[in-house]
């Protein structure tokens, strides 16, 4: 529940009302914290150095990289021992002439292409894990933006709540005194008590709004949550020399699965190769009894892939199967990153819009229309329910102000992050 909800509430505009009656003249700054400021570039920055996610997709990559080295290489050979020829009436190793003691080496080769697309296929693994870690890096730094934009508004609403309860209390007093003297009814004083303690209750949730969000901050910046968070910087402007709706392919949200149609196809390109003959060679010493000459052999063999048609044809069609698949998610996923990415792009320039005529605009009318009921009040001229509503309407619109520029807030920080994932705007 933010704050323009209680003027939904009956009897929770009075709260809104004091607020700027006792408020609305005096400029809002956010205080620091004696450890001093958080901003949200460093907000960002701590979360890259800091966050586990990010070691684990480190060392995903890491992993990719030291099995690039091994990929497409020859198998290790094997040795060859064993006895040939052994008589089995006897088991002796000696009475026979053709019983042999044999050692030797057999080497396979897997085909060329085999082997080449072997390592191909480790490199795009490689790829694929280095567009997680962008992913990563990007997430965990948007992340931490909108921990700390939600720390910033609850900061930024709770300071005003905090500034009006200073105010309040000498107010009340005022109340109970033009009720003595007549100067007020009784409803009227006992709604000012009322959004005193409805103000009280509000400082109270918005407490605890700030104090889950520093929980969720601390768990990408550490012991920088305790810090209060700078000023919203919803003025920002994105790099003109950035297109953010062209090339969407590249992006680091959808680069993941542009890797995994890279890899798709390679697997297919691997399938086909299984239709190529493999090989190996082996050398083999025989050493017979006295008296017998020994022996040498050298022996290869070639694999014969004749009933492709039940073995590597499925294979090849299950491989073409997922590189299809693949290619789904890939236009699955450009499609609905370009959805977001026009959304947050929409909702930024209309937002900064939007912000400009609050302060151009909506903000001074409201405030004028206040100023004039309150005096019209004051000067017995008005009742107290019409300058209850213009003062909750002003309310209604500063709060809303505050809320918005942390969506664009938001947006502007997805939007820049696209194109340097992970770093600090």
């Amino acid at each position: 529940m933010n704050l323009i909800d209680c003027v939904h509430v009956s009897g929770k505009r009075c709260v809104l009302t004091l607020l700027l009656v006792f408020g609305s003249t005096v400029p809002f700054s956010l205080a620091s914290a004696a450890g001093g400021v958080l901003t949200l570039d460093e907000a960002i920055t701590r979360a890259r150095v800091d966050a586990p996610q990010l070691a684990a997709a480190r060392a995903t990559l890491e992993a990719a990289n030291h099995s690039v080295s091994g990929a497409g290489r020859l198998p290790d050979p094997e040795l060859i021992l064993g006895i040939d020829n052994l008589p089995t009436d006897s088991f002796s190793l000696n009475r026979d002439f053709m019983t042999m003691h044999k050692i030797g080496v057999m080497q396979a080769v897997p085909n060329g292409a085999k082997r080449r697309l072997q390592g191909e296929l480790a490199a795009r693994e490689v790829d694929l894990a280095e567009a997680q870690l962008s992913v990563t890096s990007l997430e965990t730094a948007r992340a931490a933006a909108d921990a700390w934009i939600n720390c910033a508004v609850a900061a930024q609403s709770l300071q005003r709540l905090r500034d009006l309860r200073r105010d309040l209390g000498p107010q009340s007093a005022v109340t109970r005194a033009a009720l003595a003297s007549g100067r007020t009814n009784a409803g009227e004083a006992l709604s000012s008590e009322a959004a005193l303690a409805r103000l009280d209750l509000r400082i109270l949730e918005l407490e605890q709004r700030l104090a889950t969000g520093r929980a969720e901050l601390a768990r990408w910046v550490g012991e920088g949550s305790t810090l209060e968070p700078g000023d919203l910087p919803w003025k920002r402007d994105l790099d003109p020399a950035l297109s953010v709706v062209s090339n969407l392919s590249t992006h680091a949200l959808v680069a993941p699965a542009a890797s995994g149609v890279a890899l798709a196809h390679t697997r297919v390109e691997l399938a086909k190769a299984e239709k190529r003959p493999d090989w190996s060679a082996e050398l083999t010493y025989a050493d017979r009894g006295p008296g017998f000459s020994d022996l040498v052999s050298l022996e290869f063999r070639v694999g014969l892939p004749l009933f492709t048609r039940n073995r590597q044809n499925p294979a090849i069609g299950a491989r073409l199967a997922d590189a299809r698949a693949e290619e789904a998610v890939q236009e699955a996923a450009i499609r609905m990153h370009r959805a977001e990415v026009e959304a947050a792009l929409a909702a930024w320039r209309a937002g900064r819009t939007r912000l400009a005529y609050y302060d151009s605009e909506l903000l001074p009318l409201a405030k004028d229309r206040s100023r004039a009921l309150t005096a019209a009040y004051g000067a017995g001229q008005t009742q107290m329910r019409p300058v209850l509503e213009a003062l909750g309407d002003q309310a209604e619109l500063e709060l809303a102000y505050v809320e918005l520029a942390g969506e664009v807030t938001r947006s502007w920080v997805f939007l820049n992050l696209l194109h340097s994932p992970g770093e600090a705007p």
